[in-house]
């Protein structure tokens, strides 16, 4: 009877708990290779799905981390996403040694410019704007026009000239040239001008029109606007500053969507 029973016994096969484990292991077992998956391991996420599991479940052993785990290295990024970044890398560095060497075309407009009106030694301010996105040319209001006129002078087309010659070399780089005429407060009320609005917008539009009816430059890269006396940069209050706020400005601005790179032979 007793052998019958041993018999019995051991015809029920494994332990019905062995199942659940099992189960437990294959799920866990899938759990990491889906972690193991990821490009970048969350560090910080990580450690505490690991302190998480010892915890709560007891298999991992004491003192494990992320280092032990084949295939991951201490930064949390595999073997092969390690040799894509070094990849990356490389590459970053060969396009910056290619850009030795090279130059933005409108820094050379602007290098032109300037050494242009310091050779003719002509009585205009040049800057170029923090960003290296613009550029201004301010003229004394002299420099292109007699007192209360708007006809331009012999000599300033002359200037406006060569001006143009230099602007259609680069006329890729440039987004559009913007001729904005200003005046002091000086009241005006003449036949052709009532009022300083009338004297400063005719001052733009006449460069504006020489660019274009002169030297062809694109109509759609040009615009004129006259400001009046409103936008001054000195005080009205003398002689002085009523001169510097009698001006033309020339604003060249570059153009963004072109590749500003040009090589230095």
């Amino acid at each position: 009877m007793a052998r019958k029973r041993r018999a019995k016994k051991s015809s029920r096969g494994v332990a019905e708990w062995f199942t659940t484990y099992s189960d437990m292991v294959t799920l866990l077992l899938t759990f990491f290779v889906m972690l193991y998956s990821f490009s970048i391991i969350d560090m910080q996420k990580w450690e505490a799905v690991v302190e998480s599991l010892r915890g709560s479940i007891g298999i991992l052993e004491g003192g494990a981390s992320i280092s032990d785990i084949p295939g991951v290295n201490q930064s949390g990024i595999s073997p092969v996403d390690l040799e894509k970044l070094v990849g990356n890398k490389m590459q970053e560095g060969h396009g910056k040694q290619k850009n030795i060497g090279q130059v933005d075309p409108f820094l050379k407009l602007y290098e032109q410019m300037s050494q242009y009106i310091a050779q003719n030694k002509i009585p205009a301010q040049l800057e170029l704007s923090p960003t290296q996105t613009e550029i201004l040319i301010r003229f004394k209001d002299y420099v292109l026009f007699d007192v209360g006129k708007a006809e331009l002078k012999p000599e300033a087309k002359e200037i406006l000239d060569r001006i143009a010659n230099i602007l259609l070399n680069y006329i890729d780089q440039i987004d559009r040239v913007r001729v904005e005429g200003h005046t002091d407060t000086q009241p005006i009320n003449t036949i052709f001008y009532p009022t300083n609005w009338e004297l400063s917008a005719d001052r733009a539009i006449k460069v504006v029109r020489y660019f274009q009816e002169k030297h062809g430059f694109p109509g759609n890269k040009l615009s004129g606007e006259g400001y009046g006396e409103y936008y001054p940069i000195a005080s009205n209050e003398t002689e002085e500053g009523r001169a510097k706020n009698r001006r033309v400005d020339v604003q060249i601005v570059k153009a963004i969507n072109v590749d500003n790179v040009q090589t230095i032979e």
